[in-house]
């Protein structure tokens, strides 16, 4: 399940965060943390009114501030809204829809701006 290395930002996180990380690096519209126990790395969105925000275990600190989470985020909006009976509106599509919505998490991503 993709959501255990990627989190939409809430109260629960933050407290995690405060309490089980140490904060590395700041850099563009990032943080690195790394987790106290495993030594495993994170990439935190520092907040912008208009983006939401997301925790995401990285793969490797090179070139952390522009680690491509893009599939993860798309992966945690399929997760988080559910998927209905409902065809895909998007032409040529077969996927099934994200709950409450006529189009699947990828086309809700890419195409509509679509974050939660």
């Amino acid at each position: 399940m993709q959501s255990q290395n990627i989190f939409y930002i809430d109260e629960v996180i933050l407290r995690k965060i405060e309490t089980e990380f140490d904060l590395i690096e700041k850099k563009s519209w990032y943080s690195l943390y790394q987790n106290k126990d495993d030594k495993s790395f994170w990439r935190f969105d520092e907040w912008d009114k208009y983006q939401v925000q997301i925790f995401v275990k990285l793969e490797s600190i090179e070139n952390w501030s522009e680690y491509n989470d893009k599939d993860l985020r798309i992966n945690l909006l399929k997760e988080h809204r559910g998927l209905s009976q409902e065809k895909c509106k998007w032409q040529n599509c077969h996927k099934k829809a994200l709950n409450n919505l006529v189009f699947c998490e990828l086309h809700a991503y890419t195409e509509m701006g679509i974050r939660k």
